[in-house]
């Protein structure tokens, strides 16, 4: 998903998510964000989704072919859809189910005890109003819009609220369809654009036409995309490690310029390829979709809306972050959002490696330095787990995150090693559901460190480390340094480098115990501590301190 910068962001985050953030326990968020026994009984193998939109009445109705895979013997089983939405029926080899709705859950009895093994098909249909997104993406829904003619122009952005707002559907992250089939219907003089490659698109009945989308990978539900407008189509093709179709569904009046501004895809992927390995999703092509809204990570199908405009640094933000998400949250995802850091901190740190890659190490280092101060340290990056958790009041996981990533390669000190790292981190984890713990053993294993105590303190606590020192001159002239880790987790012991000699830097390897270190005849002008390459405070002591 994507972040605003600084002060803005805060406001429209806390805005957002303040009521979410007081009911984080509430049963509804339970039933939501909990796996149940009728939730893990079954796993989701395919979905074929048809999906019609009544953009005057701002109104859908929506059937889901749900094909699943029996885990474990049972009668029951969860779905998900809002109350806003009508559940129309559930029907199952020509049958009509029972079913029972508790605030925005289903619960289908099945005829007879499913058991382990079994294939079982549904068909559940629903209609009606889904959630109007109030600021979208972050409070998100469906957005309702026109363009400068009057056409109708309708988004949906729906990553924290879920997708069952509109989609009858198991909706829980750690759980995704193999491949889904969807049929999108909207008026006849509009398009239809959704995830994956286009197989067809037919008049159908009452004015309506078709257009038929297929994904042949695994896709989380919120990232299924709903887009409808007075779209023209543009197309391209990326040739590098891997050979891509570059489609761009864009207003009519952008055509032009969509054209040349979308030129810089090919630099974005010839960046994420080398760093985190083949772009996943290539045989459903790549896609940027304008949006009445910012932007999106819809996979294969990425939300744009940032006005064809650059930033300082030469880039357009929504199309190298929306993009980064590609191999972290689209490939690999967390299984619960209370671990929705590994999406946004990976993927607002690849933002710095896009301008590594572009403009050197000089330059990405000098983004970092932006991103820095909009951390704010309120609380753990990790949040609650089984409770739908969206209600974070600060962007760490986007700036701190991306910041932990950065002293992890210093920490690491050997970029063959790190950048090795990073692409065995997404090709071992591709197209996975993992969480912190899977991230953190990666990590362990591949560098040949026990880092679960740099992971503690960055992700599993609010504060960052001090790094506490003092210089004193002894009687013959001599300078000595003492130093030491203060306001850390027990045991951290975090390599850091200083100068010792002019102009060179040496690792020292503080911990919680004062430790000391003979400056010789160094002249104290000339110490520095290499603190834009950690997450950390850097604070000096008085002289003869007794702290």
């Amino acid at each position: 998903m994507i972040r605003l910068t600084s002060a803005l962001f805060l406001m429209v985050f806390l805005y957002c998510y303040s009521l979410l953030a007081q009911q984080t326990t509430s049963k509804s968020n339970i039933l939501h964000g909990k796996l149940t026994p009728q939730r893990t009984s079954f796993d989701v193998m395919y979905q074929d989704i048809t999906v019609r939109v009544f953009p005057e009445k701002k109104s859908l109705k929506v059937n889901n072919r749900m094909q699943f895979l029996m885990l474990h013997d049972c009668n029951q089983i969860q779905l998900d859809l809002f109350e806003q939405m009508q559940l129309d029926s559930v029907v199952y080899n020509g049958r009509l189910l029972a079913y029972k709705r508790e605030f925005n859950t289903v619960f289908v009895n099945l005829f007879e005890k499913a058991r382990k093994g079994q294939v079982l098909q549904l068909s559940v249909y629903a209609s009606g109003k889904p959630v109007v997104a109030k600021k979208a993406p972050w409070d998100g829904g469906f957005v309702w819009s026109t363009d400068d003619a009057g056409n109708p122009w309708v988004g949906l952005a729906c990553e924290g609220l879920g997708a069952s707002c509109w989609l009858p559907c198991k909706d829980h992250w750690s759980d995704e369809a193999d491949s889904v089939d969807i049929h999108l219907q909207v008026p006849q003089k509009l398009v239809g654009v959704s995830n994956g490659t286009l197989v067809d698109e037919n008049l159908i009945d009452n004015g309506f036409k078709e257009f038929h989308w297929k994904v042949r990978n695994p896709i989380n539900n919120y990232n299924i995309s709903i887009n409808v407008a007075d779209y023209v189509h543009l197309s391209d093709h990326f040739y590098g490690t891997v050979s891509i179709p570059l489609n761009y569904y864009v207003l009519r009046k952008n055509k032009s310029i969509a054209g040349l501004h979308f030129r810089q895809v090919h630099s974005m992927l010839n960046a994420f390829n080398q760093y985190f390995g083949n772009y996943p999703f290539a045989n459903d092509g790549y896609k940027l979709v304008e949006t009445p809204y910012w932007g999106m990570e819809h996979q294969s199908c990425i939300a744009y809306g940032n006005d064809y405009k650059n930033n300082k640094w030469g880039f357009d933000f929504i199309i190298v972050h929306e993009s980064g998400h590609e191999w972290f949250g689209n490939s690999l995802t967390a299984s619960d959002p209370g671990d929705m850091w590994i999406h946004e901190s990976f993927t607002t740190y690849s933002e710095a490696l896009f301008v590594e890659f572009k403009d050197g190490r000089k330059q990405a280092e000098e983004y970092l330095a932006m991103q820095y101060p909009n951390i704010t340290n309120a609380s753990p990056v990790v949040g609650p787990y089984d409770v739908n958790f969206h209600g974070r009041t600060d962007n760490d996981i986007y700036y701190k995150g991306s910041w932990m990533l950065h002293t992890l390669r210093n920490v690491i000190d050997n970029d063959t090693l790190w950048f090795s790292m990073l692409k065995s981190f997404t090709t071992t984890f591709e197209k996975r559901i993992i969480n912190t713990r899977m991230v953190i053993d990666f990590f362990n294993r591949s560098s040949h460190r026990n880092l679960d105590l740099f992971f503690k303190q960055y992700l599993y606590t609010a504060s960052i480390p001090v790094f506490e020192y003092k210089i004193e001159t002894l009687e013959d002239g001599r300078l000595v340094m003492s130093y030491r880790w203060k306001e850390a987790v027990s045991g951290f012991d975090m390599p850091v480098k200083i100068t010792v000699t002019k102009g060179l830097f040496e690792t020292v390897v503080p911990t919680q115990k004062w430790q000391l270190i003979d400056l010789n005849y160094f002249d104290e002008k000339y110490f520095k501590i290499k603190s834009n390459s950690y997450l950390m405070i850097v604070e000096k002591a008085l002289p003869n301190s007794k702290k």
